[in-house]
């Protein structure tokens, strides 16, 4: 399976070409600003400005191999990255960050965190928002959700990652977290490096009940191949029953690290 064989058995028989075109390049940036976020969240610099804020821990401490750790929390993680990939994208606009042709047109990318799903039932304190929202200006359908989960031991997958707080909220026939093609799910990673917690993810979404589809897909001029789940979702039509949801790993640090 690929992105154009997904788009394809969801097509109704109808040309995809431009769509997987305006997705994948979609895909290709959105995981740029995070990947370069990420490294600009955990920079000496940048830990030293967050740990300082009120919130950036959780309340509560925990114990990582053997060593009780501050770790931060998945809100203030996120909120973070997000302001930092509105800061790559004006550097970028502003010929400040150095890209490629691939980048062209990131300056009508724009990000958020906490927002509201299109189809709720709730508002305010009822609502339940998506983690990361990156959308591009004046289209309503690319808008990627972004359900976040930091991650701590193994069984931190089937508790929380892939639970109905986690994964399972594509399927949410209710409260769908996204009514487009694409999502994503990204594991703030604590503990172990990113291959491993990829590597666990993908064998838990295979062996759960029922299994999850995944493939790998090399996006662009990506060096890295993305994992990818085909999660079953109601939208309301015959055409799709699926969502295609990208997995990245995001790797962060507790206090003391708690890495082995």
């Amino acid at each position: 399976m690929t992105i154009t064989g997904f788009f394809s058995a969801h097509s109704n028989g109808t040309d995809q070409t431009a769509r997987v075109l305006v997705w994948e390049q979609m895909l290709h940036q959105a995981l740029r600003l995070l990947e370069e976020a990420q490294r600009r969240v955990c920079s000496p610099d940048g830990q030293e400005q967050l740990r300082k804020l009120d919130g950036w821990w959780r309340v509560t401490k925990s114990k990582l191999n053997g060593k009780v750790c501050l770790v931060p929390s998945e809100e203030a993680i996120s909120e973070a990255l997000c302001t930092e990939m509105e800061r790559i994208r004006d550097e970028i606009v502003l010929k400040k960050f150095p890209v490629d042709a691939t980048m062209a047109g990131v300056d009508t990318l724009a990000v958020a965190s906490e927002q509201p799903r299109k189809i709720k039932t709730g508002i305010g304190k009822r609502s339940k928002p998506t983690d990361i929202r990156i959308y591009r200006l004046n289209s309503d359908n690319l808008d990627l959700r972004i359900e976040a989960k930091v991650v701590l031991r193994e069984a931190d997958i089937k508790n929380a990652y892939l639970s109905g707080s986690g994964l399972k909220r594509f399927s949410d026939p209710r409260e769908p977290y996204t009514n487009r093609e694409i999502g994503g799910m990204v594991a703030y990673a604590l503990t172990d490096d990113k291959a491993t917690w990829l590597a666990r993810i993908d064998h838990a979404l295979r062996v759960s009940t029922p299994p999850v589809p995944t493939f790998k897909h090399r996006i662009q001029t990506s060096p890295d191949e993305t994992l990818f789940s085909r999660v079953p979702c109601a939208t309301g039509t015959s055409v799709r029953n699926e969502v295609l949801v990208f997995h990245v790993v995001l790797e962060f640090a507790c206090e003391p690290d708690a890495r082995p």
